[in-house]
């Protein structure tokens, strides 16, 4: 047995889960990056009013991304019948929902 043996932990029941999870938040953050970065090159050439709703919508889906992962494992923790973490994460949706609710009131 090597020192490196040692220092491994077991696979997290949850492994599968963080995978699922960790490429949703990459391809929400890729798939902004590219309509941002699209709208930026066509504020550039002179269409402004295309590039302004390519960057609305890009800024938008990065902010949905993080509730796209709230409500994914949600749905996981349901599924796999985890009743803690899918109230857990009710809760989250929740405090987000209030959130943007209230942040409309100004």
């Amino acid at each position: 047995m090597t020192t490196n043996d040692s220092c491994q932990l077991p696979p997290s029941k949850h492994a599968p889960i963080e995978l699922v999870l960790a490429r949703l938040l990459w391809l929400g953050s890729i798939a902004a990056a590219i309509l941002i970065a699209v709208g930026i090159g066509f504020m550039l050439i002179g269409r402004s009013q295309l590039a302004s709703h390519l960057v609305t919508i890009g800024l938008l889906v990065l902010l949905a991304t993080p509730i796209m992962r709230v409500v994914t494992a949600a749905l996981i923790f349901v599924r796999e019948k985890d009743w803690r973490f899918a109230c857990f994460c009710l809760v989250v949706l929740c405090a987000l929902a209030a959130g943007i609710l209230l942040g409309h009131g100004g």
